[in-house]
This record gives structure tokens, C-alpha cells and sequence, in this order.
């Protein structure tokens, strides 16, 4: 137990950070083991931050706290730990902001002298109703932590006097139909404010926590926060999974809420501490293990909990990584929605899934867990390293034919290709084929050789058959400084880490590289090109009037043509004229010349035109 939260001391060659969520990467790996590290660890910090005044410097201070504030504080809290989490959030809070602690501590201690006499009667009150009602109950004071507070204000944007329920009370019953009883007691006795009730015990936190949680309105006006609870949820309430492990010595032992919530943290701590970057692996952290809890359901009524600001994306990760890596669009409360949508508390998704769809690249800025980041990843590396390949092969072909028509790649014999990848440091002809793909290695270089290796001539003017451009191949890249569109001639360009771009053959940002370079490469359409959409980007300067998106958009939606972005521009004539830079899809030249004629014989248009060069990456 003591080695797994023991720091790493041999890390070399590696920044503090790095060191840092290396030494953090351990402690997870340990603690999915053996619980009992992070109780000790959760221990040691508390320890620390209670004597934290007496370290020297406080820079270190702050950092020490910070670190505490992101990440011990909140794994207490997903254990279960409210004590400690509270209290390690306050000890963070007054070395990081002194000034504000104090000043928030003292508007505490005023208004908790104030409000003592309303909210003292009030929990007689509580009492004698649950007695008259017959519940046997225990009722507590309590009271939210300073640092609760302060961040409620910042999140609100509210004084601290704006604050309501800074005070409140738990009840705890003998078992849980008294829950529900005691609940309906209050709400008899007191005014509940609305939308403030959460049944936890239906739908238990992802830490295993389990209350009702209702805010109750006094004849004064006071608002105080009733937390209603059996003994054995008070317990987890107030040690966490720890409080089981006294009685229960296992996990097996646990009630199922707790076990659930084990099980996903081991799986939540794995999926972490199997990262490779330790940058992305602190802050998927930091995302996911630490979640505010969203509620969702599947079609069959299963709870999902989720991160807030989660998109029907994560929820199909959630379920089965093959549902996520397929998912097309998501059906929220009966209504068809984009698998981008952000989800809310209680609504029931459903995702409907395509053979065909595969993850793309900005799917990443659609999810927030950990899991769904990682997989779309992990899939987009496997088809670039597919996609490069394909194209490298094709690459070396056309290469290895420009010098001798008799080797083409499967005529080198098999012991030049093996003295040819070990001179390169590889072992496989696939891995050549990716470098070249990507750019890494120019096929010309490789190319001489194998021939060279092989006894190849020079070159006897060969004809090479181009590479198609346009077919649905994604490791052929479409220049973005050009848009370039069938059938207009066109050029490719090969550029290191990226693969093979294709340019306009007038486009401004080619015209100093030399034709005979070896990054030159010869492409051309191919017959599917005019099938499928590109982009194409449109600069039109109009004169600003209301209904003037709206006439533009029509134009353009008759003509078949998807809007992909927009930005707006005007300076100082921005009253009387607009400059709009569109991004759209489309087909092909003809399709792209006919949109600018007739956007042209508007009367609100001043001129509109194709964008190229530099004009095009303003979007």
C-alpha cells in the first residue's frame, strides 16, 4: 500500500508536470488494485494541507494547493469523502485566495449569528412533524463549506448576500420508505421552492451517495436545504466507500449503488492511467473523474451518468464503443437531433447508428468524457495509418516505374527490400509505405534505393498513371488555401507529416516550388470527383439590409449548396455595407461559377467571388 503511494523517484528528462502526472498515473494504478492506497493518500494530503503554512515559500504554497483543489479534493469527493473534500477544499481555498477566505469567513460567521434563531425554530418545526407523522428521526444542523459558497457566487455571479441555502439540516430515518414519508411531511409543513427537489436514492450519485434533497421555504422567507437519508447512506454521506470496508472488509460487501460506483471508478482509473500523454491525461482527469452528474436514459429506462456538458456522442461511447463509432444522428425525447447536441438532466436518447459512419476528426470537439475522446482517437490513428499506406504504395509505384517500368514495387527482389528497410531502421514494407503517405520520406528517395539495391536503369520515360484525386480517398488532401474544384487543373504537393496535397495549379502559395521537385506529385480527377462535395469558399460584399442572410442563403440552398461556415466583416462603411466570407460544398466548377452569376444579379449583392489564396483561410 505504501509503494503505491509512494512518488517515483527516478523520473529524468522530463518537466514537472510531466513528472507530476507520471507520479499521479501510478497512484491510480495502485489504488484500482487496492483501495486502501487512496484512503491513505487522501490522508497524507489532508495532513499536509493542514501544516501547509509551514512551508516555505508561497509559490510552493499555492501549487501544493492548487494540485489539491483539482484533484485530491474532487477524489474524495467522487469516494464519498464529503469531511475530507470539504475540508481540503477550504484549506486550498484560504492559501490560494487569503484575501477573499477572510472575507467570506467573516460575512459567514455574521450571517450564521443572525439566522440562528429562524433557522433553530425551524428545525423544531422539522421535528415535531416527523413526530406527529410518525417517523423516528435523527435532525442535524449544517451548513454549506466556504469554499461551496464562494464558488456558488462565481458560478451565479451573485453577492454573498444573494446566497440562499447556506444552511440547512439532515434527516436520517431507520429505513427507506421513511425517506419518502418524512419528505412528503415536510413539504406539508414548509413551502418547497421549486425545481429544487433530487431523488438520490432512486438515482444515486456516481460516488455511491444517496439522499433525497429538497429546499424548504420558512413563514420568514429563509430558504434552508433538507438532506433525508437512512443511517447506512449517512455513513457513505459522510466516510464514503471506506465506512463498508470497517464492516463489510470487502467490496463484494458492498450495497449495489457502491459497487456500481467502484466498478466505474476502477474502469474510469484504468482507461486514465493507460494515456500516453501526460498533459491529456490530467485533464481527462480532471473531466472525468471529477464530473458534475448528468442523468440520462436509454430507451429502456437504464440510467447513464455522464459529465455535464456531455453530447449524445458520449452517450453512445457510453454505451458500446462500436455504437459511438457509428452513431448518425441521436433522437432526444422523440425528437431526431445531431449526435453534437448537448444533454440535460433526465433525457431519454436514442442513437441511430450507420454501417457506413466512422468517426471524424471534429467529433473530438463533440465530446467531453475521456472515453469517447480516447476511442475517436485511437480510431482516427488506425484509418490515417491505413489511408497512408495506401497512398504511399501508390507513391513508390509511380516512382519506382519513373525509373525503371520493369520494378514496379513487387519486382524488387526480397533481399533488396530487406537491406532497404533495415538502412531505413524498419522491418516492414507497410511501415515504408506510411512514411511515404505521410510525407516523412519522399518516394523519389525511396525509389533510387530500391532501384539502386535492385540493379535498376534510369529512367526510359515512362508513362505514369496519375493519382486520382476525388474518389472519396481522405489521405489525398484538398488544399484549403485554394479550394481547388473538378475539373480545373490541379497539382499535388507532398508535405512532411501531412500526406499529399492538391492545389489549384494557379494557386499563389505553389508558385516558388520548383516543378521538378521531389515533392511534386502528378494527380489529376477522377471520374467521381463532380459526385461528391468539396469545399469551395465565396467572398460577397453586399449592401446591409434587413432579410440579407436570408436572401443569400435562399439563393444558395436552391442551388443545392451546403453552407459549412460563415464570418462577417465591414469596418467602418459596416451600417451601409457587409462583407460576407462563406464557406460552402459544392459539386464542382460549372456548379460553383453558376452560384456566383446568380448571386451577382442580386439586386443586395455589390460583387460576389470565388476566394483564393489568402482570402480562403479567414473563415
Amino acid at each position: 500500500i505504501v509503494d503505491g503511494v509512494s512518488k517515483i523517484d527516478r523520473l529524468e528528462g522530463i518537466d514537472r508536470e510531466s513528472r507530476e502526472a507520471e507520479n499521479f498515473r501510478k497512484l491510480l494504478l495502485a489504488a484500482a488494485e487496492d483501495w486502501r492506497v487512496v484512503f491513505i493518500k487522501l490522508a497524507d494530503r489532508l495532513h499536509n494541507m493542514r501544516t501547509l503554512a509551514a512551508l516555505s515559500g508561497p509559490e510552493r504554497r499555492r501549487r501544493v494547493a492548487a494540485e489539491t483543489l483539482e484533484i485530491y479534493a474532487p477524489i474524495a469527493n467522487r469516494l464519498g469523502f464529503a469531511a475530507v473534500s470539504d475540508e481540503l477544499q477550504d484549506l486550498a481555498f484560504r492559501h490560494l485566495h487569503p484575501h477573499r477566505h477572510r472575507v467570506l469567513s467573516k460575512a459567514l460567521a455574521h450571517s450564521l449569528a443572525g439566522g440562528r434563531n429562524a433557522a433553530e425554530r425551524a428545525r423544531e418545526v422539522v421535528c415535531e412533524t416527523l413526530e406527529r407523522g410518525g417517523v423516528k428521526a435523527e435532525v442535524e444542523s449544517r451548513r454549506k463549506n466556504l469554499y461551496s459558497i464562494y464558488r456558488k457566487m462565481l458560478r451565479h455571479r451573485l453577492s454573498f448576500a444573494e446566497v440562499e441555502d447556506i444552511v440547512g439540516f439532515r434527516v436520517i430515518v431507520q429505513d427507506r420508505p421513511s425517506c419518502y414519508l418524512a419528505l412528503g411531511l415536510l413539504h406539508e409543513a414548509f413551502r418547497p421552492a421549486p425545481n429544487t427537489f433530487t431523488d438520490y436514492i432512486a438515482m444515486p450519485k456516481a460516488n455511491g451517495y444517496q439522499s433525497l434533497h429538497t429546499t424548504l421555504i420558512t413563514r420568514s422567507g429563509l430558504k434552508l436545504e433538507a438532506q433525508i437519508r437512512t443511517r447506512d447512506m449517512h455513513e457513505i454521506a459522510e466516510t464514503g466507500l471506506a465506512a463498508h470496508w470497517i464492516y463489510k472488509q470487502s467490496a463484494g460487501g458492498l450495497d449495489p449503488p457502491q459497487q456500481e460506483a467502484l466498478r466505474r471508478l476502477a474502469s474510469l482509473l484504468r482507461l486514465h492511467a493507460e494515456n500516453a500523454a501526460p498533459s491529456e491525461f490530467l485533464e481527462h482527469v480532471k473531466v472525468d473523474l471529477f464530473p458534475g452528474d448528468l442523468y440520462v436514459l436509454t430507451p429502456q429506462g437504464t440510467v447513464i451518468i455522464l459529465p455535464r456538458g456531455s453530447s449524445a456522442l458520449d452517450f453512445a461511447y457510453a454505451i458500446h464503443t462500436d455504437v459511438g463509432d457509428h452513431a448518425e444522428r441521436a433522437v432526444i425525447n422523440g425528437r431526431h437531433m445531431p449526435i453534437s447536441a448537448k444533454l440535460q438532466n433526465g433525457d431519454q436518447i436514442r442513437i441511430i447508428a450507420n454501417p457506413d459512419a466512422s468517426p471524424l476528426p471534429h467529433w473530438i470537439g463533440y465530446v467531453r468524457t475521456a472515453r469517447a475522446r480516447s476511442r475517436i482517437r485511437h480510431v482516427l490513428n488506425l484509418t490515417q495509418r491505413e489511408r497512408a499506406e495506401s497512398l504511399g504504395r501508390r507513391l513508390l509505384a509511380n516512382a519506382l516505374a519513373k525509373l525503371d517500368s520493369s520494378l514496379p514495387p513487387d519486382g524488387v527482389g526480397e533481399d533488396d527490400w530487406r537491406l532497404f528497410l533495415s538502412s531505413q531502421a524498419m522491418t516492414e514494407r507497410e511501415e515504408l509505405y506510411r512514411a511515404i503517405g505521410l510525407g516523412k520520406i519522399m518516394p523519389d528517395i525511396a525509389a533510387r534505393g530500391l532501384a539502386r539495391r535492385a540493379g535498376g536503369r534510369k529512367s526510359r520515360g515512362t508513362k505514369l498513371n496519375p493519382i486520382l484525386v476525388g474518389a472519396g480517398d481522405s489521405a489525398v488532401r484538398l488544399a484549403n488555401c485554394c479550394h481547388p474544384l473538378p475539373p480545373e487543373p490541379i497539382v499535388g504537393v507532398l508535405a512532411k507529416n501531412h500526406g499529399l496535397a492538391v492545389h489549384a495549379a494557379d494557386c499563389s502559395a505553389i508558385h516558388g516550388l520548383n516543378k521538378k521537385s521531389e515533392k511534386w506529385v502528378d494527380v489529376a480527377w477522377s471520374d467521381m470527383a463532380g459526385t461528391r462535395p468539396h469545399p469551395g469558399a465565396v467572398t460577397v460584399e453586399c449592401r446591409n439590409q434587413t432579410g440579407l442572410m436570408s436572401a443569400l442563403t435562399r439563393t444558395m440552398g436552391e442551388r443545392d449548396i451546403n453552407i459549412v461556415s460563415c464570418n462577417f466583416s465591414g469596418g467602418a462603411m459596416a451600417r451601409e455595407t457587409l462583407t460576407v466570407d462563406f464557406v460552402l460544398e459544392v459539386r464542382d466548377l460549372p456548379q460553383m461559377d453558376g452560384l456566383l452569376s446568380a448571386l451577382n444579379r442580386m439586386p443586395v449583392v455589390i460583387q460576389a467571388r470565388r476566394t483564393r489564396g489568402e482570402g480562403a483561410g479567414r473563415q
